[in-house]
């Protein structure tokens, strides 16, 4: 079966299961998600901890062969296998299918802790295996929108009251760095404990720890967020991040409104377009409003300015701002619907 982390404790308040593979972006949600395990084999019996890491030389089978390996008087334990990766290799793909074709047994329970999976890692025949044999915990990052509503239930699992400001505020100072907000949240458990906690609080507490990618800033575009896209992108020149892939990122999705675009034009369905082209339920709201705001010859005008742009980063035709990081901007603030010449 497969649950989402924030589904973990009611699960373990029936059963602990013989496996869990906790996968996803998150890796704070990844270690919390272990941590809750942990204490509720410990609560049951399990008092040995064997860890492994996955690296060069591992051997699967002598790791998988300690949770059967169990004699009357040995201690129930816990078996854990990281995988830096997310995937186990050849090897321990064939292994960890075998193992979940076995009866589990009730003295071990095994822990793989990966990291994010694509469509077609979960698609493979271990990770399919081990689902159907035991628990897979999903721990995908927190989308912006639900960030706010993350930071009030983690206030108040620390015992703060929050102002919803408050927490939309520190939600858009720590976003995409999951961590700095569990430890701006602790920071503010300790300065205000009995109080309120408010937006000037958080101001004063707590630093700008947003860590934003280039699909976060292509992401905004689509949605025609103009001050989001500004805030990734000051972020991003900040962080040193290769215009080159930021333009990538933007033609990517300008291809598709153009071929989009011309699918509609031929009185094509939305939903079938989008899915021949790839755009997944998650992000058909952000394309859509592009669609319904863009027409198609401002799609392909898009495409034509950021090849324009490549050749300007590739010194082969001249700025048309003073650098181009502007001319990233400019290009932002147009597919946000703004008219910018």
């Amino acid at each position: 079966m497969r649950i989402q982390h924030n589904q973990l404790p009611a699960h373990l308040g029936k059963q602990l299961a013989p496996l869990y593979h906790l996968f996803g972006a998150e890796q704070l949600l990844i270690e919390e998600a272990l941590d809750q395990i942990r204490a509720r084999a410990r609560e049951v019996g399990f008092t040995e901890r064997i860890r492994h890491t996955l690296e060069p030389g591992f051997d699967w089978n002598e790791a998988l062969a300690g949770a059967r390996a169990m004699s009357l008087f040995a201690e129930k334990k816990i078996i854990e296998v990281r995988m830096p990766a997310g995937r186990p290799g050849e090897a321990g793909a064939k292994a960890l299918v075998r193992h979940a074709a076995e009866t589990p047994s009730d003295d071990c329970v095994l822990l793989l802790a990966g990291g994010a999976a694509d469509r077609a890692t979960q698609k493979t025949k271990w990770f399919a295996a081990v689902e159907a044999a035991g628990v897979a915990v999903e721990c995908a990052a927190i989308p912006p929108a639900h960030l706010p509503e993350w930071v009030s239930r983690r206030m108040a699992s620390r015992g703060l009251q929050c102002e919803r400001d408050a927490a939309a505020r520190l939600a858009q100072l720590v976003e995409g760095n999951l961590l700095a907000a569990a430890q701006a949240v602790d920071l503010l458990a300790l300065l205000s404990p009995k109080d309120a906690v408010t937006c000037d609080a958080v101001e004063s507490a707590v630093a700008d720890h947003a860590r934003f990618n280039v699909f976060a800033f292509a992401d905004a575009c689509l949605a025609g967020s103009a001050p989001r896209c500004t805030r990734i992108l000051q972020s991003l020149r900040r962080e040193q991040a290769e215009p080159t892939l930021i333009l990538w990122a933007l033609a990517r999705e300008a291809r598709t409104l153009c071929q989009l675009s011309a699918g509609l034009a031929r009185g094509g369905n939305r939903q079938g377009l989008f899915k021949r082209h790839g755009v997944w339920s998650s992000r058909a709201g952000a394309v859509g409003a592009a669609l319904d705001r863009l027409s198609a010859p401002q799609c392909e005008n898009l495409l034509r300015r950021l090849a324009r742009a490549d050749l300007m980063l590739k010194g082969r035709a001249p700025l048309q701002r003073r650098d181009i990081w502007e001319e990233i901007e400019s290009i932002g603030l147009r597919m946000c619907g703004l008219a910018i010449p």
